[in-house]
């Protein structure tokens, strides 16, 4: 974790030398709809969860209408609750509506953008990596059954204007992240954020 979290801080600080430069603050929230096995479709409520996300924004041009964004957020992912008219016997990992898992995220996205007058539409394309820092299960289940990595792709779009961007991105998690067998989970969300770029 250490080095993923020096590494994205040497790309900020290599983005900053940039003469183009744009260094702001992000926030959101993520609604999300995850992957889960085939097993337990309709007997888990997946698409009604909502969690939010914070933390520091990039934009640096590239060439162009060419740019790249690079993002650092605390991710906070709640958990997938059961079905209420569910007969169906849950796993235990599946099962406490009150456990969820946080996330060090770190996105990347090219962004290509269209100049209307004072503002700035764009579409966006990238790859985010997360790392898990806090996994909190029920006493019985053992945060070990959830994988600390998670990755994935994503596509958007939104409008720069001024000093502010808002944005809507859907991420689709590559990673299964769940270490039981038999079931998969897999993080899949769609975020709504603002951004104020201080720089």
């Amino acid at each position: 974790m250490k080095k993923l979290f020096f590494a994205t801080l040497i790309l900020f600080v290599s983005i900053e030398a940039s003469a183009q430069l744009k260094l702001g603050i992000k926030g959101g929230w993520d609604f999300l709809n995850f992957d889960i096995s085939e097993s337990f479709k309709g007997q888990l409520k997946t698409d009604k969860s909502v969690a939010w996300n914070l933390g520091v924004v990039a934009q640096v041009k590239l060439s162009g209408s060419l740019y790249l964004q690079p993002e650092i957020l605390y991710s906070s992912q709640k958990k997938i609750e059961v079905n209420p008219s569910s007969t169906m016997i849950i796993p235990d990992v599946l099962y406490d509506k009150n456990a969820k898992i946080s996330y060090f995220q770190v996105p990347v996205n090219l962004l290509y953008k269209f100049n209307i007058l004072a503002v700035e539409p764009f579409i966006s394309g990238g790859a985010y990596f997360g790392y898990a820092i806090d996994r909190k299960m029920p006493a019985y289940y053992s945060k070990e059954n959830i994988k600390k990595t998670d990755w994935g792709v994503s596509i958007g779009a939104g409008v720069d204007f001024l000093k502010f961007q808002v944005s809507a991105r859907y991420n689709w998690g590559l990673q299964d992240i769940s270490e039981v067998q038999d079931i998969k989970w897999k993080n899949n969300k769609f975020n709504v954020s603002i951004a104020f770029f201080i720089l």
